[in-house]
């Protein structure tokens, strides 16, 4: 059975398992709601280095199949997987896709017990992103980066 929690957690262990690089270095990963990247780092270096920071977007779940009685029918639960891929301001627009697209590599077409995913899309933000900060960082340390973000629809199923 896969909840909001299982499927979070699948799309975490497959992302630090396989982590994207910018250049030699691997990105660091933030995740909503935590302070403290997936090293235990909190806040952004003092030089300006790649970071993703993932989201898990949730829609309302629908009912996909009638089961065996009361609480055995099948949910889908649609949803996104958004990862916004930041880069040192500077470095190009190729550098921030890249880097989404090393993303959207992992999980478009992907399927396992707990997720099904579909098509990953990339698309540029630039500018101002100090509206889409991960939490605990200031504007100005955001505005030293450069975003592009890769939003993978998917879905996951659960009985009740």
């Amino acid at each position: 059975m896969t909840t909001a929690t299982a499927a979070q957690a699948a799309i975490r262990t497959r992302l630090e398992a396989n982590r994207p690089t910018y250049g030699s270095t691997q990105a660091q990963l933030y995740w909503q709601n935590e302070d403290a990247d997936t090293d235990g780092n909190f806040g952004l270096p003092d030089i300006p280095a790649a970071f993703i920071y993932i989201e898990l977007a949730a829609e309302k779940a629908f009912l996909a199949g009638f089961g065996g009685g009361t609480g055995a029918n099948l949910w889908r639960h649609p949803c996104r997987i958004e990862a916004f891929c930041f880069v040192p301001r500077g470095a190009g627009f190729a550098a921030a896709s890249d880097l989404a697209e090393q993303v959207a590599t992992l999980f478009r077409g992907f399927r396992s017990a707990d997720l099904h995913c579909f098509d990953a899309t990339i698309y540029p933000l630039g500018g101002d992103r100090s509206g889409i900060k991960p939490q605990g960082l200031s504007a100005n340390e955001v505005d030293n980066y450069y975003c592009a973000v890769c939003e993978i629809d998917m879905f996951f199923d659960l009985v009740g």
